[in-house]
């Protein structure tokens, strides 16, 4: 990193005393010319390390799946609420149910659950 720094600072000043040699005029044409493709050269360094980055799929997204395997049944009677799988916020996340219990609900306002129930976060 040093030997970098100090070969940059050589160049410049090199660069320099050539410039001071050629006149006003031509050392003004000289930079215009030495300018324009620095300048191309780092643009076009620019985009080749944007490049792989706008063509990869992003960050990967966190776990947003809810799962629920191998619930047990669920029993809920008289306006009750029974629950073997979970009960998830409503934010389209995308869900998965294997090998879940069986539901019963009897009665008005029972609710038996033994997958995925949807409801809005607070």
């Amino acid at each position: 990193m040093i030997a970098a720094a100090v070969l940059s600072l050589v160049a410049l000043g090199g660069w320099a005393v050539f410039l001071s040699g050629q006149g006003l005029e031509n050392a003004d044409r000289w930079v215009t010319v030495v300018g324009f493709f620095v300048s191309t050269a780092l643009a076009a360094g620019a985009v080749a390390a944007a490049w792989p980055a706008s063509r990869s799929p992003g960050p990967a997204r966190p776990a947003t799946t809810d799962r629920v395997a191998g619930s047990g049944a669920a029993y809920a009677g008289e306006g009750g609420r029974a629950n073997t799988g979970i009960e998830a916020g409503g934010d389209g996340r995308t869900a998965e149910v294997n090998r879940s219990g069986s539901a019963t609900a009897r009665g008005p306002g029972s609710v038996a659950n033994t997958g995925i129930s949807r409801m809005p976060r607070a």
